[in-house]
């Protein structure tokens, strides 16, 4: 189930992002650290990257393979205000976001698949974000699916 990889999943965003500093992705199970809010201050040093789940859509037959198919979201935190003169610095996240996904398709071998979703917003940004009360900042949303394998955990009957 989730928290057997979510970690793996937070610790592919731990990249350094060539020029605002390492990026820190908070983890969700191992150090349960998630901040309550960001001070905007800090992301002039080092960016931040918060991984939120949403949903869970679970296949599965009698006698079939069970498949756990999660969606999410994770926001990088990126600049500590929305000037606009960031705007250049900003766009090699692109880059950098998809490199780190698809260098990391198993999570460490913790899932069947792990992949940036096929839709129009994957990867969206640079866009004013808010996370708690700071000021608005440059960030980017990153929706991603994670695929597990959910025999060993879960039982279907008839």
């Amino acid at each position: 189930m989730i928290e057997s990889w979510i970690d793996e999943l937070a610790k592919v965003w731990q990249m350094n992002d060539g020029g605002f500093g390492n990026v820190r992705s908070y983890l969700l199970i191992g150090k349960a650290e998630f901040p309550a809010s960001i001070d905007p201050k800090d992301l002039a040093t080092q960016p931040i990257a918060l991984t939120i789940p949403g949903s869970l859509a679970p296949e599965y037959s009698t006698g079939g393979p069970l498949f756990g198919i999660w969606s999410g979201v994770t926001e990088f935190h990126v600049a500590p205000d929305i000037d606009r003169g960031r705007l250049p610095a900003l766009l090699p996240w692109y880059g950098r976001i998809l490199r780190a996904a698809v260098g990391h398709l198993k999570l460490n071998n913790t899932v069947e698949l792990f992949m940036i979703e096929k839709r129009e917003d994957a990867i969206t940004g640079p866009l004013a974000l808010q996370y708690g009360d700071e000021q608005l900042h440059w960030g980017f949303l990153v929706h991603w699916t994670v695929k597990e394998r959910l025999e060993d955990q879960l039982t279907v009957s008839a």
